[in-house]
């Protein structure tokens, strides 16, 4: 009896050892895998500095070629140290390093290469004049024409009555945290407004690689974001057509040897078609934006 009771015990005690020792691996396996999820995809780039932006974080750079990741084209870029934009103006040629995650995209580290040349200039007065052309706070927002990503021709103007969502993507885009974030957040967008106000609402992601963005190629890209395309449309058309829509917004959209430059605009446009807010980055939430359209279609009943 005696011998049946300590064995008892001793299968307990290793039971106990064996469940102790696997919660102690497990723990490690996860802080393992949280470690690697979290560690970021570094590259060495060079560029030229087009402008910079301490009150948003980020500076806006013409890069070279990233090697298997991003064709060369000019964007804004986030910066979590805003230490490292002092002393840079438009036009220092630069070498960073760009940090990658599965969710976010950084410069970690900058190093002025050489001063900036007189003529760049230009670029931010380009830049002023955008944004002093573009549609304002309570102006209509003209009628535009589109494609979708069913093929079928869509204008502004169809959505008339109610609120528009509206921003601009482009499928090749591999930073995280645009035009993917954008896409997301408009997956979370579309969920919540289905709910809080059914029929009553449109999202609208222009393409800006449109040559490439043809119908099918967004009809299998918004394929990973919705399974409902009757309130959230993907346009492409000419590249003259993206062009005009950016141009509304002030939304930095050029091409030059095949290349694709362009920063984030999103934009919430009213049921009489005025605009009511305009987002010029990527730091807005799906909340903060769902409150804005509450707002506006309270008021307007």
């Amino acid at each position: 009896m005696k011998l049946l009771k300590w064995s008892v015990v001793f299968l307990v005690v290793i039971v106990g050892a064996s469940v102790v020792t696997a919660m102690a691996i497990q723990r490690q396996s996860r802080k393992a895998d949280a470690a690697t999820a979290g560690s970021p995809e570094r590259y060495q780039v060079r560029g030229e500095v087009r402008s910079v932006d301490l009150e948003g974080k980020s500076v806006r750079i013409k890069h070279e070629e990233i090697p298997d990741y991003m064709a060369a084209m000019t964007m804004p870029f986030d910066v979590r140290d805003t230490s490292l934009l002092r002393g840079l103006k438009a036009g220092d040629v630069v070498g960073f390093e760009l940090a990658v995650t599965k969710e976010d995209s950084w410069i970690a580290s900058i190093q002025k290469l050489s001063e900036a040349a007189a003529a760049t200039a230009v670029d931010v007065s380009q830049l002023a004049a955008k944004e002093s052309q573009r549609v304002q706070a309570g102006e209509p927002v003209p009628d535009f024409a589109l494609t979708d990503q069913n093929g079928r021709a869509v204008r502004l103007n169809d959505f008339r009555g109610k609120a528009v969502l509206l921003t601009f993507i482009y499928t090749r885009c591999p930073l995280p945290n645009y035009c993917p974030l954008m896409s997301k957040n408009f997956a979370s967008l579309q969920e919540r407004l289905e709910k809080a106000f059914p029929g009553k609402f449109q999202l609208i992601s222009v393409s800006i690689d449109p040559q490439f963005d043809r119908p099918e190629v967004l009809k299998e890209f918004a394929a990973r974001y919705t399974k409902n395309d009757s309130t959230w449309t993907y346009g492409t058309g000419t590249a003259e057509q993206s062009d005009a829509v950016g141009a509304m917004f002030g939304l930095v959209q050029e091409r030059a040897g095949g290349l694709i430059n362009h920063d984030l605009r999103t934009a919430l446009i009213a049921p009489d078609g005025k605009l009511v807010h305009l987002w010029k980055s990527n730091v807005w939430t799906p909340y903060e934006v769902q409150r804005r359209v509450e707002e506006l279609l309270t008021a307007d009943r």
